[in-house]
């Protein structure tokens, strides 16, 4: 009896890739996204598996800082911070003009077809026959195809907006703050609330080493200005007295066997409420109006309205707290695409008709 064969079993099935905005070989943008993705994982990574990942190293530097070494150390560290800032700034603005320049494009593509349709000879011999004439043999204009395709292949080498995303989702790594979530058992007392593993490390180092942050670009029809930051983003905080809300907090890095602060900072004395006011300036640079009464540095029930205005303009829970979504929106950053997203100004809504 003839064997009976076996059928072959079918080769697993790679799914294709998921395409991401932007990254494509030709894309203009991709070779400082290329840079920026270096820098980030030279931050994260060790030299050897029994060292610390080299952000650690560097901001162990915060015990030494009145020597001239981690003077000069901590200083580099900011203007890396600080260039990013620009960078984060310059990449928004770039985007509103590549926006703009993508909607002259997509002019000229439907104004392109218009035109070939037009000087078609299918178009032109409708015409001749809608009023009883002999169709032409040829198209009026021939070589208008052509030199409209020219035209269009032009215009695709204009960048579009999604190329500039390579560069926004390497700045959120580097840049975007990760809170822990539950808010259980939250006190005065907490000192554990930023997820270190998931946070940028460049944050992370600009508040071991006392950095400030710069942001900047409040919007088009904003009087150029910059909310200088601190500590916003380091703490949770709620609708609370500042004497009920966590005093300072503490960033550590490692396993419980060998733990070491890479961050610490103080919410008591004169720094009460510092983070509150913080993003209060923002709000400022945003157009947002000020309540009557409002006291900058006190997670007030005005202050919770004024995070819900916020909220409401730039599509987000309308919790009125500070959390994750919120804090980096207030930064120009989006969580949910993890990547560069403009604050929205404030914009008043037109009062209903009597």
């Amino acid at each position: 009896m003839p064997d009976t064969p076996v059928p072959a079993t079918p080769a697993p099935q790679t799914p294709a890739p998921v395409p991401v905005p932007g990254d494509r070989a030709d894309n203009p943008f991709r070779a400082l996204a290329l840079l920026l993705e270096a820098v980030r994982t030279s931050l994260e990574s060790s030299k050897a598996p029994s060292k610390a990942p080299r952000w650690v190293r560097i901001v162990r530097v915060r015990e030494f800082k009145d020597d001239v070494i981690a003077g000069g150390v901590s200083k580099t560290v900011d203007v890396l911070v600080t260039a990013l800032g620009y960078l984060q700034r310059f990449s928004l603005d770039a985007t509103d003009l590549l926006i703009q320049g993508d909607a002259a494009k997509a002019l000229v593509e439907v104004s392109a077809e218009f035109i070939k349709k037009a000087t078609s000879k299918e178009f032109v011999n409708a015409l001749e026959l809608a009023i009883g004439q002999e169709p032409s043999a040829s198209a009026p204009i021939p070589d208008v195809g052509s030199v409209i395709d020219k035209i269009v292949a032009i215009a695709d080498k204009v960048p579009e907006p999604e190329d500039l995303e390579v560069i926004g989702r390497e700045l959120y790594k580097l840049l975007s703050i990760d809170l822990k979530t539950s808010e259980d058992d939250l006190a005065a007392a907490t000192t554990d609330h930023v997820l270190i593993e998931t946070t940028g490390k460049l944050r992370l180092l600009q508040w071991g080493l006392g950095n400030t942050f710069k942001l900047q670009n409040f919007g088009k029809g904003a009087t150029p200005s910059e909310a200088v930051l601190t500590s916003l983003g380091s703490r949770r905080v709620w609708l609370a007295t500042n004497a009920k809300l966590p005093q300072r907090t503490i960033g550590k890095w490692g396993d419980a066997n060998n733990q070491e602060t890479v961050f610490e900072l103080q919410f008591a004395g004169d720094k009460a409420g510092a983070d509150i006011a913080e993003a209060n300036t923002i709000l400022d640079g945003l157009g947002y109006p000020v309540p009557s009464g409002l006291d900058r540095k006190v997670f007030s029930d005005k202050f919770a309205e004024r995070l819900k205005a916020f909220q409401k303009i730039n599509g987000l829970e309308l919790s009125g707290k500070l959390d994750k979504a919120t804090l980096n929106r207030l930064l120009h950053l989006d969580t949910e695409t993890q990547s560069l997203k403009r604050a929205k100004r404030y914009k008043a809504e037109p009062e209903a008709p009597q």
